[in-house]
């Protein structure tokens, strides 16, 4: 049975507060996002998504150069992809469950 690398992987990812932080600093500075902060929205997650690259000579590099950012508040969250290496935001996904009890 093989495993894989997502998240019934065999290891887990450890991340530095440096990596963490300069992923924040990106959120806050790009105006969206840090409406969503200034509105409540919590950071519950930085998920760095690890690119694994193998050399015409057989080298291997791993690098973090994105992240996933997840932000909760109530019942609404948002998902926002973030370019570390390029320093911007690439996307947000808001989404938001409202629920109707009777």
């Amino acid at each position: 049975m093989q495993r894989g690398f997502g998240r019934s992987g065999f290891f887990k990812m450890e991340v530095s507060e440096e990596y963490t932080s300069k992923v924040l600093d990106i959120l806050k500075s790009d105006p969206d996002t840090s409406k969503l902060l200034s509105d409540g929205y919590n950071v519950t997650a930085v998920r760095p998504i690890v690119t694994l690259s193998v050399a015409g000579d057989g080298s291997v590099n791993l690098r973090a150069s994105q992240a996933i950012v997840t932000l909760r508040k109530d019942t609404s969250w948002a998902v926002v992809r973030v370019d570390v290496a390029q320093g911007k935001v690439i996307s947000i996904t808001s989404i938001t469950r409202t629920v109707i009890e009777k």
